[in-house]
């Protein structure tokens, strides 16, 4: 019996997912379509059905996981104003950074993406441009110009800072790394909404 389109998207989705967790611990040179295919569920035969390669799958991790960014900004403008502080508090909260697995791609996945092909590199581009522009509304800058450049400051922060925050043994240490890159936003950005 034919898998139907819905049936496809939803075990592909499911195939994404899994993997972003994984290649989230474990970086894309860590893991291969064996491993990826047992954290989905699946076979390493239904993993290839969906994606030509593990750089494929890939790829689409890195795709879903610039969807899911921007999603948690849109989730944070129904703060109203000052709703990209609102946003940057929530990245760079302890519970961001200890939950790797489910985290955000920047600080886990930027660097596989920088040895990646230029295929995956300009993907990339364009989805962190768009994530960009969006976090850009709601940054208080008085012009374009100066808003796009505090989104792009406040990934910078929250971005390096969970990494450095997640290279450090958990303790004092990461907890000021944290606490520093979100003052840092705070003095960027101002008072959340």
């Amino acid at each position: 019996m034919r898998m139907t389109d819905e049936q496809k998207a939803a075990a592909r989705a499911v195939i994404v997912t899994a993997a972003g967790r994984r290649f989230r611990v474990d970086g894309m040179a860590g893991v291969g379509i064996d491993a990826l295919a047992r954290e989905a569920g699946q076979t390493s035969g239904a993993i290839y059905a969906h994606f030509a390669s593990k750089a494929a799958v890939f790829a689409a991790v890195v795709d879903a996981g610039l969807i899911r960014l921007r999603a948690g900004m849109d989730r944070c403008r129904e703060a109203g104003t000052g709703w990209a502080r609102v946003f940057a508090r929530q990245y760079l909260s302890a519970p961001h950074r200890d939950q790797i697995a489910e985290g955000c791609l920047l600080p886990s996945l930027s660097a596989d993406v920088a040895r990646g092909g230029a295929e995956l590199r300009a993907d990339y581009a364009t989805a962190l441009d768009a994530a960009i522009a969006t976090l850009a509304e709601g940054c208080p800058g008085a012009t374009p110009e100066e808003r796009r450049a505090q989104a792009i400051q406040v990934l910078v922060l929250g971005g390096g800072g969970l990494l450095l925050s997640r290279a450090v043994p958990p303790g004092a240490l990461a907890d000021e790394i944290l606490a520093a890159a979100d003052q840092a936003a705070g003095t960027l950005l101002g008072p959340a909404g």
